[in-house]
């Protein structure tokens, strides 16, 4: 007797960086792939856009684990995407303080000591000492994910520091090691909206281990070629890309997803699906109700991350100092626990053109400045009109000024801007949130919701569950979801 084979059905929700990595793997191993997008560009927030001749990037500004030995390069090898993508080394990266700067040449997180041990040599000893300790932490972290059952269940024994430090705040460690606040706020440069207090210090030891190792970098054309050469291999590999297609509904039978219809009232059924998209938001169109995760892991116990405002603006090449680089970290305050308040200001500025010329007219630069805020809701209670949100880019525009970057209000032009309520409604992210979850305490490593849930057949990804988020966290994720559903088809 002949028996049928028939090839494997995948639906993938939602085209970010997640979606499009898992839907790109599912597709190049055999899988007939679907993936919905609600917009009409895939991406996320790994994409970009023009205005008058200029290349903008929509949010994202640096990548790491993308050269020969990192995670990130693994993965475009194993798509066949690694030579068709350049990574451009971003160098020298500036953390602009009221009180110093701090300039760094990001090959490794000991670039980032080194610059801390040249501003302040009396602490360089507790430096040391606090980059060793935070080293440990990051790779007990590591070896931690990759060992056997038996060995976890010795971790007081074998991973003695994250057994005492992984439920602490980095401001708890930094406590413990300084007490000259310049130090601690020098430290707490990190991508994250969160003070010290509150991020948790696992999160900062994996950052130090792996995530910043090797350096750096920016695509050469932009954010959007990353996404561009995902959505090319999809349907290379004969996946279909739908876009401004909104899932309106998710149909559950016995534990299992048996179809989701889409807004235009199109009904897709599949044997497997991937969720890449905002947990909170697709819960609500599980029919029947219900929820993707036991109590342990109910979405209600955990926070998003915080927002952004975003200003995209031409620059003449004659405005940007000799010195500017493309990287600027801003703090407008003293007191890192008042980050992201009026009190001291994070905002990042970027200016991709200094490495990669062909964004931008001749003679000109693209630059975006990127404000870190609260949520959409906060955002438009404190600025509720027209006029105050005017006062607060005027403010935000002078603190670039008065860290030595250009005067976008003498020299620039503004081509374009997006608020908290734009990232809210592009995104769908609770509140325009920038990482999905924060990096709080309780909200990293075990303690953040897994790929997989408690329907058989649904896997998540994205930057709101493990490993964690920024681009490589997210296609991590994309990765293990894919993995996933091939060895249950195996």
């Amino acid at each position: 007797m002949r028996v049928e084979m028939t090839t494997p059905t995948v639906i993938v929700i939602g085209g970010g960086m997640a979606g499009l990595t898992a839907a790109a793997l599912l597709a190049r191993r055999g899988f007939r792939v679907t993936l919905v997008e609600k917009e009409r560009q895939p991406g996320g927030y790994v994409t970009g856009f023009m205005r008058a001749g200029h290349t903008f990037d929509s949010c994202c500004a640096f990548l790491s684990a993308c050269t020969p030995g990192g995670a990130f390069h693994a993965l475009l090898a194993e798509l066949g995407l690694a030579d068709e993508l350049e990574f451009l080394p971003i160098g020298q990266v500036r953390n602009a303080y009221p009180d110093f700067v701090l300039d760094v040449n990001y090959t490794s997180p000991s670039a980032h000591l080194d610059a801390m041990v040249s501003a302040f040599p009396e602490h360089a000893n507790q430096l040391n000492s606090y980059a060793g300790f935070t080293a440990k932490m990051g790779r007990e972290i590591l070896d931690f994910d990759d060992a056997p059952l038996w060995k976890k269940l010795l971790m007081p024994v074998l991973f003695p520091t994250m057994f005492r430090c992984a439920r602490l705040s980095h401001g708890q460690v930094l406590s413990k090691f300084f007490d000259d606040p310049r130090i601690v706020q020098g430290l707490s440069a990190l991508p994250s909206t969160l003070p010290p207090s509150r991020l948790s210090y696992a999160f900062v030891g994996v950052l130090w281990s792996k995530v910043l190792d090797g350096g750096v970098f920016y695509p050469k054309g932009g954010m959007a070629s990353i996404s561009s050469a995902l959505v090319r291999s999809i349907k290379q590999n004969g996946g279909q890309v739908l876009t401004a297609a909104e899932v309106e509904s998710i149909k559950i039978n016995e534990d299992r997803i048996c179809e989701v219809e889409l807004s235009n009232g199109e009904t897709i059924a599949a044997d497997w699906f991937v969720g890449a998209a905002n947990p909170y938001h697709l819960q609500k169109r599980i029919e029947p109700s219900g929820s993707l995760y036991n109590n342990r892991f109910d979405l209600a116990r955990y926070t998003p991350s915080g927002s952004a405002a975003l200003y995209y603006c031409s620059v003449p090449d004659s405005a940007i100092p000799a010195d500017w680089p493309y990287f600027v970290s801003i703090h407008t305050g003293r007191d890192p626990e008042a980050t992201g308040t009026p009190a001291n200001r994070h905002i990042v500025v970027t200016t991709p053109t200094l490495l990669d010329p062909t964004m931008a007219p001749a003679g000109s630069h693209s630059l975006k400045v990127m404000v870190h805020l609260p949520g959409a809701d906060k955002f438009a209670n404190e600025y509720p009109d027209v006029e105050s949100r005017e006062r607060f880019r005027r403010e935000i525009f002078a603190a670039v000024a008065a860290a030595g970057g250009p005067d976008l209000d003498a020299h620039g032009q503004l081509l374009e801007k997006a608020m908290p309520e734009t990232l809210e409604r592009i995104t769908a992210n609770e509140h325009g949130a920038m990482y999905g979850l924060d990096a709080a305490v309780g909200q990293v490593g075990p303690w953040r919701p897994p790929i997989t849930t408690r329907l058989d057949n649904l896997f998540w990804c994205g930057h709101y569950v493990r490993p964690s988020h920024g681009i490589v966290g997210s296609a991590l994720s994309g990765k293990f979801a894919a993995d996933t559903i091939a060895r249950k088809t195996a």
